[in-house]
């Protein structure tokens, strides 16, 4: 007989976030006080979502009546912050099981509006279903991919705005994995890949990485290139070269239309 996991404290989200026990990055006490998870600040303090409402949205500083795609929530901190700048709706594509519970966690805790998450690979999604959307937020996910121009050109297909936070390769960087340069064509582009193996890299605490087992990064150069040859604008708001989590690049992308001019 399977015996089931069952509670006997009293009914509290807490305990919900104790299903994880010590999995969890985001620290929710930071808008719901007297919550115990994890360390990172992404629910208040975290500004990306707020340069891609400055930058992207259709009124400066809002995502007001937005439909968003947000690719790999992780834990939802950035849905909560897209719901709360006024995007009408949010529809966010997990692929990491656990992540993708804990996402429906922080979702019963803290009310998330006018948001959905699906659990499963978002290239799929975003070649097969014909939704468009009015903003893409791309964080955190570019560089896990096996063909980063494939998902680049599967965003391309379904809007005309991208919000992009990314790492890329650069051999001066010492938190940048072990790669090995591959010369690929997509299209009329010649790029490099540089691939690794996540078996190579050591794991302090849950796998936070894509579904196929050899990534691929990119020169940020190169990551520009891709998205020029799909008609995009491509604008650079901020590099940085960090020594404790590895250098990575702000970006925006749109198409037919004029940037907005906030870059706090």
């Amino acid at each position: 007989m399977i015996r089931a996991r069952l509670e006997n404290r009293y009914p509290s989200h807490q305990n919900a976030i104790e299903l994880f026990e010590d999995r969890w990055l985001t620290r929710i006490e930071e808008v719901h006080p007297g919550l115990r998870s994890g360390p990172g600040r992404y629910l208040r303090y975290d500004r990306r979502p707020v340069r891609a409402a400055n930058q992207l949205g259709f009124v400066a500083g809002s995502l007001h009546g937005m439909s968003v795609l947000e690719l790999g929530p992780m834990e939802g901190a950035h849905t909560y912050q897209l719901a709360k700048l006024g995007a009408g709706s949010v529809l966010a594509i997990e692929a990491n099981t656990d992540a993708y519970l804990r996402c429906l966690v922080l979702k019963e805790i803290l009310e998330i509006p006018n948001s959905r998450f699906l659990l499963g690979d978002f290239v799929s999604f975003l070649k097969q279903n014909e939704t468009r959307f009015d903003l893409i937020f791309c964080s955190g996910v570019l560089y896990h991919m096996e063909d980063p121009f494939d998902l680049i050109q599967a965003m391309s297909r379904r809007t005309d705005r991208v919000f992009l936070w990314t790492h890329f390769f650069d051999p001066t960087d010492p938190k940048g994995p072990a790669c090995q340069p591959e010369a690929v064509r997509r299209e009329s582009l010649d790029l490099t890949y540089y691939r690794h193996t996540y078996a190579d890299d050591v794991e302090t605490g849950p796998f936070w990485g894509g579904i196929a087992p050899s990534p691929s990064w990119l020169w940020r150069d190169d990551i520009r290139r891709i998205f020029e040859h799909f008609g995009f604008t491509f604008e650079l708001l901020e590099e940085n070269r960090n020594l404790d989590v590895g250098h990575h690049f702000t970006a925006v992308a749109i198409r037919g239309a004029e940037f907005n001019r906030s870059f706090s």
